[in-house]
């Protein structure tokens, strides 16, 4: 099988498209590592801004209440000297106390690297505070944005400053239900290069590893299916060269339901195949001694008539065996161009309204006039009276013939000729008390030709009594099939419509 032509083909392309699938997959993964990992660092992005804002939340609610404790604090020291001076001009030059002198940004103070910026109602910056003291000037600007958060809304924003991303959010500042103000809070990007280096390698290598993983998954399945798949091309084959027992796989070896019922209908296929050779070889064969005996019995007994050997009586009687042995050939020569006149749908029967009871009777007379079928007792127990079926006369009594012979064939003493009526159809059962058909030879006994290990012993006939007769029965739209057989009789069954 390795030097098949067909199958050097196969494989390549088998190969071909298991890598195609392994690079469909590697691309896939690829893709959603990419994926991934820009939605990662949308994740980062969108976690930093949370951070910030709320680190510029807290540091808000802080500033506001700072600034609220402190003018409390002065208002309380300003009513204090007002008592101690209460008549003194120079009241409004009291030196502040250091608590007093304190700014709200010394005690919401932003971390480190973080610059904040604190604007009232108008937009003028009235603080800011920053750690590092290489803050850019545009992260000083204003925000074009400012208004929506004098407004009460929340604001995110990225600015673009030397090639470097920062991120600055602006809060308002609320005070008693009211909008004081708004503070931004800007933060430069954090070094977390080293941090999604180490993630971007981790990802690489599980797409490696899933990619690896699913390329051996896929290389291990397609040869999995495949290796059934090349054993039945091989076996197709080796079918195509004559050879009907191919090396095929065993059902039971292959799990997809799939390639299991094709094994098992190429299987299937092959014994039918195997079948059909068996049969036009026996059919060879039949026709073959059927011919060549009744030839060579004519020759010798027209030689003998014609040289004298046998004269008077003698030789009438040889004449007499000769056309005997002469109407036989002739009776399988019919037979043929019968059936295969039936099977190519040439032969039209002459359809008329018969009368089952007539049907039936002239069936029986003409069974029992025949030598063999004195000793058999033929019952017909349930005769119709005023029952018609359309059909052709002559094939529906060829029909029952054929199954009333074939019972007798098979060592039947009593046979039951039975018809009945069931929804709208004429059934009638042939009923014997022979040895029955093998179990063997059940599914073949309507094949053409086929004439059972039985039937192959003897001399006479070419198996096509029975596939005839259903032929003849489709012919008059009706259907013959096996309804039981066993040791102690058969059955079958003829139906015919009555409409």
């Amino acid at each position: 099988m390795s030097n098949n032509p067909q199958l050097e083909k196969a494989i390549p392309m088998l190969r071909f498209w298991t890598w195609r699938y392994a690079l469909i997959l590697l691309g896939t993964l690829v893709v959603l590592g990419l994926l991934a990992g820009f939605w990662m660092q949308m994740n980062a992005e969108q976690q930093s801004f949370q951070v910030l804002q709320a680190r510029a939340e807290q540091l808000g609610d802080s500033y506001v209440r700072a600034k609220h404790l402190i003018q409390l604090q002065r208002i309380k020291f300003v009513e204090t000297a007002i008592k101690i001076y209460p008549t003194s001009p120079a009241i409004a030059t009291v030196p502040h106390t250091p608590t007093i002198a304190m700014k709200p940004l010394e005690i919401a103070r932003p971390i480190e690297r973080d610059y904040m910026q604190i604007f009232n109602r108008d937009g003028a910056v009235l603080d800011s505070f920053s750690a590092d003291t290489t803050v850019p000037v545009d992260i000083m600007k204003p925000s074009s944005n400012q208004k929506l958060v004098l407004e009460g809304k929340s604001i995110r924003e990225k600015i673009r400053v030397n090639g470097v991303s920062w991120l600055r959010v602006g809060v308002p500042l609320w005070k008693d239900g009211t909008v004081m103000g708004a503070l931004y809070l800007s933060a430069p990007p954090t070094d977390n290069t080293a941090k999604m280096k180490e993630t971007y390698e981790i990802l690489a290598l599980v797409i490696a590893g899933i990619a690896f993983g699913g390329w051996t998954v896929i290389y291990l399945l397609s040869r999995k299916l495949t290796r059934p798949l090349r054993q039945l091309a091989g076996a197709a084959i080796q079918v195509a060269e004559g050879d009907y027992s191919p090396d095929l796989p065993s059902p039971s070896d292959v799990k997809e339901d799939e390639l299991k019922q094709l094994v098992t209908s190429f299987n299937t296929m092959t014994e039918r195949l195997k079948q059909l050779e068996q049969l036009r070889t026996d059919l060879l064969a039949g026709v073959s001694h059927e011919l060549r005996t009744p030839v060579t019995s004519i020759r010798g007994m027209v030689q003998a008539v014609q040289r004298g050997v046998v004269t008077g009586e003698k030789a009438d009687k040889f004449l007499l065996t000769t056309l005997e042995e002469a109407k036989r050939m002739q009776k399988m020569v019919e037979d043929l161009l019968e059936f295969s006149s039936l099977e190519a749908g040439v032969v039209q029967g002459e359809q008329k309204w018969i009368p089952v009871t007539d049907l039936i009777t002239e069936v029986t007379q003409q069974m029992q006039a025949m030598s063999f079928f004195e000793s058999v007792k033929l019952e017909t127990p349930h005769p119709l009276d005023h029952v018609e079926v359309r059909g052709d006369r002559g094939q529906l009594k060829q029909i029952l013939m054929n199954l009333l012979t074939n019972s007798v064939a098979a060592g039947a003493t009593h046979i039951k000729l039975e018809p009945s009526l069931k929804d709208h159809t004429l059934v009638i059962d042939v009923a014997d008390n022979g040895k029955g058909i093998k179990e063997a030879e059940v599914p073949y006994i309507f094949e053409r030709y086929y004439r059972g290990d039985s039937k192959r012993k003897k001399k006479h006939g070419l198996g096509l009594g029975l596939p005839l007769s259903r032929l003849l029965a489709k012919a008059n739209g009706g259907e013959l099939h096996l309804l039981h057989t066993s040791e102690k009789g058969t059955v079958f069954r003829l139906s015919l419509p009555m409409q």
